[in-house]
């Protein structure tokens, strides 16, 4: 198991984009957040797509999460987000 911890800039972000949603939007953007935390618990290297070393992006509904992986210390910090897709 990984400990995962989001900054606290990032969840502004979130809610920012949550205020902006509709109804149904925050619904997909929860839905898929709830998935997104037991990935980044489980296996967070599995999830999304690499770029620099220890650096992970993904793409729950709406939403294009940027974080980063220490395999050495089984941490993952969920570093930005932006909204993105339909």
């Amino acid at each position: 198991m990984f400990r995962y911890h989001w900054f606290a800039t990032a969840l502004d972000k979130l809610a920012d984009i949550c205020v902006s949603a509709d109804g149904e939007e925050r619904d997909r953007i929860a839905d898929g957040l709830k998935t997104f935390n037991a990935h980044l618990a489980s296996d967070p290297l599995g999830l999304g797509e690499s770029r620099e070393i220890g650096f992970r992006v993904a793409f729950p509904p709406l939403l294009a999460v940027y974080f980063w992986v220490d395999k050495s210390t089984r941490e993952v910090r969920v570093m930005n987000l932006i909204r993105y897709g339909k």
